[in-house]
């Protein structure tokens, strides 16, 4: 009888030795995970290039991807957060486990399938101000959740716990987060879902990005005063233009009017269109060295008064040439009189070599000039200057520009 006790007892001590060498090598895998974590926290954000308010929590996340999800065995878990139970084995991989979490440069949170806090770095005290005694086992939303986002987080997360799945599971996102002395602050998280005994649990990698905020928004208002001495500066060049000359300021803005219409129309860019609308406010500065008699000479010009109407273009490239415009202005202004047949002046340039944006002023400058009075004549009517860029579309002007032209006189009855 005792050799079959002492037997038995032989077979226990195998299969205890078994299963603890089966559990080190789960615990091993699960510390390579850990180790696959530090290294996505290291890898840089993408910033987002938006200006706008953060997002409600769960809504419209950007979409980085982070991690996949990951199935463990509870066990393991336990087995590390109750080092009494475990060999002396059990005990160092726990410390190299918080110290891979000490050594993480972003907070580290780990919470249960209740939203209960499970595991909470250094990094994760410096951010919220929370130590991890005082967050292990509470509620992550009365944690970290403003109450003002409570609703959005609790419908969101009955999903997350139901299916492991979310609108911001494997993604990295912007969200309004609150430290322990009740200040909000803005966060970006990469969230992903851990399976962990048929229970969803998650892991959130977050940074602080305060600093990055208050970076953008000085950016943001740098921005808005340069856009501002922009304004003024063409706005005085307008005034100056004015005071010479009443009528080509008067044609200059019309021109912008149109211009802008026509390239809100053919959907281009913000950018673009407000570079149009920028170079068609002076695209007749050139003018400005043409003395009055010639400009407003109630006769037909001769070949020498025509040949300095025609240097106006490069007249006016040069007088803008020197200003720092964060956009080719001056070249828009040469190029205003450039016809896609090449039958236009100063370089007789062809087609694309021409820009759009000179392509489209090039269409509102006649069309203007044409329904407007001249001192030469009387003005021609919208009906006949839109008879003369249709006649002469895809010969002298760019038949897309023409046609929205068109479109913005007969469907959407534009005005000057």
């Amino acid at each position: 009888m005792s050799k079959k006790i002492y037997r038995n007892n032989i077979e226990n001590t195998k299969e205890k030795e078994k299963s603890n060498e089966e559990l080190l090598k789960k615990i091993e895998r699960l510390q390579q995970r850990i180790n696959d974590l530090e290294k996505l926290s290291d890898k840089p954000q993408n910033i987002q290039d938006e200006t706008e308010q953060y997002p409600e929590p769960l809504e419209d996340p950007v979409t980085t991807c982070t991690l996949k999800r990951t199935v463990v065995n509870e066990q393991i878990l336990q087995e590390i957060d109750n080092p009494q139970k475990t060999t002396k084995r059990l005990l160092e991989i726990k410390r190299n486990y918080e110290k891979i979490g000490a050594i993480i440069p972003n907070a580290f949170i780990i919470a249960d399938e209740k939203g209960k806090i499970i595991f909470w770095n250094k990094a994760a005290e410096k951010i919220f101000g929370y130590s991890s005694e005082e967050t292990l086992n509470n509620d992550l939303l009365s944690i970290l959740i403003p109450s003002k986002y409570h609703q959005s987080f609790k419908k969101g997360f009955n999903r997350f716990k139901n299916s492991g799945e979310g609108s911001i599971i494997g993604k990295t996102s912007e969200f309004i987060a609150k430290r322990k002395n009740g200040v909000n602050f803005p966060i970006e998280i990469s969230l992903s879902a851990i399976e962990i005994d048929k229970k969803w649990h998650s892991v959130a990698i977050i940074q602080d990005i305060s600093e990055r905020k208050r970076m953008e928004e000085s950016l943001i208002q740098t921005h808005q005063k340069l856009e501002e001495m922009l304004n003024n500066a063409v706005n005085t060049l307008v005034k100056i233009i004015e005071l010479r000359d009443s009528y080509t300021s008067g044609h200059q803005k019309r021109v912008s009017e149109l211009a802008v219409a026509i390239a809100r129309k053919m959907e281009l860019s913000k950018k673009e269109v407000k570079l149009i609308k920028i170079a068609a406010l002076v695209h007749d500065i050139g003018k400005a060295g043409i003395p009055s008699e010639i400009l407003n000479k109630p006769s037909k010009l001769t070949e020498l008064e025509f040949n300095l109407i025609k240097a106006h273009p490069q007249a006016g490239y040069n007088i803008l040439k020197e200003v720092s415009f964060p956009w080719p202005v001056g070249e828009i202004i040469l190029q205003h009189h450039e016809r896609i047949d090449g039958s236009g002046y100063p370089r007789r340039l062809k087609d694309n070599k021409i820009l759009v944006e000179a392509r489209i002023i090039a269409v509102a400058d006649v069309v203007e000039a044409m329904s407007s009075h001249r001192p030469y004549r009387p003005a021609l009517g919208i009906k006949k200057a839109l008879e003369e860029i249709f006649q002469k579309r895809d010969i002298l002007y760019d038949p897309k520009v023409v046609d929205t032209c068109l479109k913005l006189f007969r469907e959407k009855k534009f005005k000057f």
